[in-house]
C-alpha cells in the first residue's frame, strides 16, 4: 500500500484527485496539508486522513507517509518537489513540473541516485481511448501518422478555480493548458518538436485565453492544436492522420470511444454500460485513476514511468519558447 500526502487541497484535488484515489486500492491518503485550515480540514476529512498540517514542511517530515502528491499552483511546484525529494519521498506533481527548464534540471539532479520517482501528472495520456488509439495506429489501422490535430475547450468561469495564478500574465494559459496537449502529442510521435506558428488572443480575461500553437514532429508529423479558457462547454478533441485513413476521440466526455474512419468504412469502438456515464457525472474521469495505478506502479517497481523529468524539461522548452512567442507579439 503506497501511503500518499496530499500538498494542496484546492478544486484540482477535491475536483479529481480525491475521486480517483478512491478508485485505486494500491494507494491511500494518509495526511493532508494546506496553509488554509479550512480547506485542509474539509479535504482531510473527504479523503479519511488521520493527520492533516498547515506547514507541507511538517507532512514531509510524517514517517509514515510514503510519497507526496503535488497540488498546488505552478510557481510553488519546483521547490515542494525538491524538499519532498530531499525529506525521502516519491513525488506526484502537478504539471508544469517546475517553470523552467533550468528548474527541471535541478530536480533531476536532487533526483539522481535516490531510487525515489518524480512523475508528473499528464493525465490525459492515461485515457483508455488513447491508449487503445495507440494500439491501433500500432497495428496500422490508418497506416503511417502523418498529422495531428488537438482541440481543448475549458470554461475557466465554471470551474471555479481556488488561485488566480492562471490569470497572472499571458504565460498563464501556457502553464495550465500546454502540457495536456503537449503529453498528449509526446505519445504519438516523440520529441523533438520544431515549432511552427504561435498565435494568441485575449478575449475574456485581459490576458491571453486562447491559443493555437503549430509543431513539427522529427518523425514528420504535423501537430496543429488550439485550446482556450473561454468555451461555454469544455471539451478535448483529437484527430489522429494516417496516411489511409483517421482515429477520432473526445478525450474528456467520450474516454473510452475512439471512432476509425478509413477509406472501406468506419467503426467506432466503446465500454459497454452505463457506468461510463455515471463515472462522469461524478468526475470520476478514468485518466486520473490511469495516472495514480502506474504511479502506485511505478513506485514499486513493476514498470517504467510514462513521463520522466527529462521529457519534462522537453516539455518546459517548448513552453518556454511558446511563452516567448506570445510577449514578442504583445510588444509588436
Amino acid at each position: 500500500m503506497l501511503r500518499l500526502g496530499i500538498i494542496g487541497c484546492g478544486k484540482v484535488t477535491t475536483m479529481f484527485h480525491l475521486k480517483a484515489i478512491g478508485e485505486v486500492d494500491a494507494v491511500e491518503v494518509t495526511a493532508v496539508a494546506d496553509p488554509n485550515e479550512k480547506r485542509m480540514e474539509d479535504v482531510r476529512r473527504k479523503a479519511g486522513a488521520p493527520r492533516g498540517y498547515l506547514d507541507y514542511r511538517e507532512l514531509l517530515s510524517d514517517q509514515v507517509v510514503d510519497a507526496v502528491a503535488v497540488n498546488t499552483p505552478p510557481r510553488f511546484h519546483e521547490a515542494m518537489t525538491l524538499d519532498a525529494v530531499k525529506a525521502g519521498k516519491h513525488v506526484l506533481c502537478e504539471k508544469p513540473l517546475a517553470r523552467s527548464v533550468e528548474g527541471c534540471r535541478h530536480i533531476q539532479e536532487a533526483q539522481t541516485g535516490t531510487g525515489l520517482v518524480v512523475h508528473p501528472v499528464h493525465n490525459y495520456a492515461f485515457t483508455p481511448c488513447l491508449e487503445k488509439g495507440l494500439e491501433l495506429i500500432v497495428a496500422g489501422e490508418i497506416g503511417e501518422l502523418t498529422g495531428l490535430k488537438l482541440r481543448f475547450d475549458n470554461n475557466l468561469w465554471s470551474y471555479g478555480s481556488k488561485t488566480d495564478f492562471r490569470l497572472k500574465d499571458d504565460r498563464g494559459i501556457v502553464e495550465d493548458l500546454l502540457p495536456h496537449v503537449l503529453s498528449v502529442v509526446s505519445s504519438f510521435t516523440s520529441a523533438p518538436f520544431n515549432l511552427g506558428e504561435v498565435r494568441g488572443e485575449a478575449k475574456r480575461y485581459g490576458v491571453i485565453d486562447n491559443l493555437s500553437v503549430s509543431l513539427d514532429s522529427h518523425e514528420g508529423v504535423n501537430v496543429e492544436c488550439h485550446m482556450n479558457w473561454t468555451s461555454l462547454i469544455p471539451a478535448y478533441r483529437v484527430e489522429a492522420h494516417g496516411e489511409s485513413g483517421q482515429l477520432e476521440m473526445e478525450m474528456g466526455k467520450g474516454p473510452y470511444r475512439v471512432s476509425v474512419k478509413t477509406p472501406t468504412g468506419g467503426r467506432t469502438l466503446d465500454r459497454k454500460g452505463f457506468s461510463k456515464y455515471l463515472d462522469l457525472v461524478r468526475l470520476k474521469h478514468p485518466a486520473f485513476v490511469g495516472q495514480y495505478r502506474h504511479f502506485a506502479s511505478v513506485v514499486e517497481g513493476s514498470v517504467e514511468p510514462r513521463f520522466t523529468v527529462e521529457d519534462e524539461a522537453m516539455m518546459l522548452g517548448l513552453m518556454e519558447d511558446v511563452a516567448s512567442r506570445l510577449v514578442e507579439t504583445s510588444i509588436s
